[in-house]
């Protein structure tokens, strides 16, 4: 009986260890996704300063990032998961989008950059999975904060300290803050992210001190850089938290406004497409958000080479004429639709339009289920609405959609999968 009382002993002592040696190894693993975060926000929001980082060194920011999704993954491997996602409509749809946009490379111009940002689109989309259900978001949101805040908190030291890099020289943007970027919208927009998730962080506890420090260094550099409409949308971000915290009502209504501004981009679409305009007309006042619309009708003028499918991925600017040809008519080109709806259209076609519009309107109906049956944190449904919103206003004047390796686009990706999680059938 002893004998038999020591083995079971032992048994159990043994069952504890490796408990305990799992939770150890789970632990380490958070760490690493999470240090990871960091790092990704850090090296992928945006190309650095030349006088930083060398032209010729500029894809490894790039890899940096890829490297760490890659260690992302692996972690993930080791913690045990958080939210279980279902097989429903609106998470087939999401990633029958994804994977037309990664498969797109094939009727692409099959250079080497497309089947890069091919492979790294469908890296990070998993990823996407598995961020989203290892890590609780306000974990995401903390490390986020972090990283932003390193990139912002050194683009304030380089502008104030060391001005030939930090501040921008050209004659446009004369003064007009840059930081550790190559151009003053970067750190605008990066501005504006910390703003948005730095009100957040205020709302679900944290202190006034530190959410003081963060917020009013972001809205320097916001202001600094002169980037109103970044700094606009954030303030409209901000209110929409606020407001989502405060009344149910106005979470459902804001949950409608990515189908809206996707239903105004196809809208935007149709008159160039239409009109063959280069600007907005209104009676003799003419709009063209400094020159952007110029990009827009130009491209959208060559949709009827590829309508359905598109061009591919990374396969319309790669074109030799089509690059040209822009270049000589307006003694500039920039390799950017400067409009992330104009992107989705052009590299995947009208197929690639229709799921992305199909997976916005799943999105925005199951947040409504979602808020109905109280299926999701309060502070994270308010979260997911405010920062989706606040992407598909940005993307309206700037290519952020099927970006393979800026951590916000995929984060876009890693929300749109955390609503994607069963429904109980009844609310409470």
């Amino acid at each position: 009986m002893a004998s038999l009382q020591t083995e079971v002993d032992s048994e159990a002592l043994e069952s504890a260890f490796w408990k305990a040696r799992s939770a150890s190894v789970e632990k380490l693993a958070r760490i690493a996704i999470l240090s990871s975060i960091t790092v990704n926000v850090v090296a992928s929001m945006g190309n650095f300063n030349t006088a930083l980082l060398p032209e010729q060194l500029s894809n490894l920011q790039q890899a940096v990032a890829i490297l760490m999704w890659a260690v992302l993954i692996y972690a993930s491997a080791f913690v045990r998961p958080r939210l279980r996602l279902q097989l429903n409509p609106d998470l087939i749809v999401l990633v029958a989008f994804y994977t037309l946009a990664v498969v797109s490379v094939s009727w692409s111009s099959l250079n080497a950059a497309a089947f890069m940002k091919s492979a790294a689109m469908a890296m990070t989309t998993f990823g996407a999975f598995c961020l989203i259900t290892r890590i609780d978001i306000d974990e995401i949101v903390g490390a986020t904060v972090l990283g932003l805040f390193i990139s912002v908190a050194a683009s304030a030291f380089f502008a104030i300290a060391v001005p030939d890099i930090g501040i921008d020289h050209t004659w446009m943007h004369e003064g007009q803050w840059q930081g550790v970027y190559e151009s003053k919208q970067t750190l605008g927009f990066v501005g504006a992210y910390l703003m948005f998730f730095s009100c957040y962080r205020k709302m679900t506890g944290q202190g006034w001190i530190s959410f003081l420090v963060v917020f009013l260094l972001a809205s320097t550099c916001v202001l600094a850089s002169e980037s109103r409409g970044a700094g606009a949308v954030a303030l409209a971000a901000c209110a929409l938290l606020l407001t989502s915290m405060w009344s149910v009502r106005c979470m459902r209504i804001y949950a409608v406004l990515p189908v809206v501004m996707c239903m105004m981009a196809a809208l935007l679409i149709l008159y160039f497409y239409v009109t063959g305009y280069d600007a907005i007309r209104i009676g003799d006042a003419s709009i063209d958000f400094t020159e952007r619309t110029f990009i827009w009708q130009y491209a959208i003028s060559h949709l009827d080479n590829a309508p359905l499918l598109g061009f591919g991925i990374n396969g319309f600017w790669t074109i030799p004429s089509v690059y040209d040809y822009f270049e000589q008519n307006h003694g500039w080109v920039l390799d950017n639709y400067h409009s992330g709806y104009i992107a989705i259209l052009l590299e995947t076609g009208f197929l690639g339009y229709a799921l992305f519009a199909a997976s916005v309107f799943l999105f925005s109906n199951k947040i409504l289920h979602l808020i109905s049956t109280q299926s999701i944190d309060r502070s994270h449904c308010a979260l997911i609405i405010g920062f989706v919103v606040l992407s598909f206003q940005s993307n309206f004047t700037e290519t952020m959609f099927l970006r393979s390796t800026m951590f916000t686009s995929v984060l876009l990706l890693a929300f749109f999968f955390a609503t994607c999680r069963p429904v109980p059938q009844t609310g409470f």
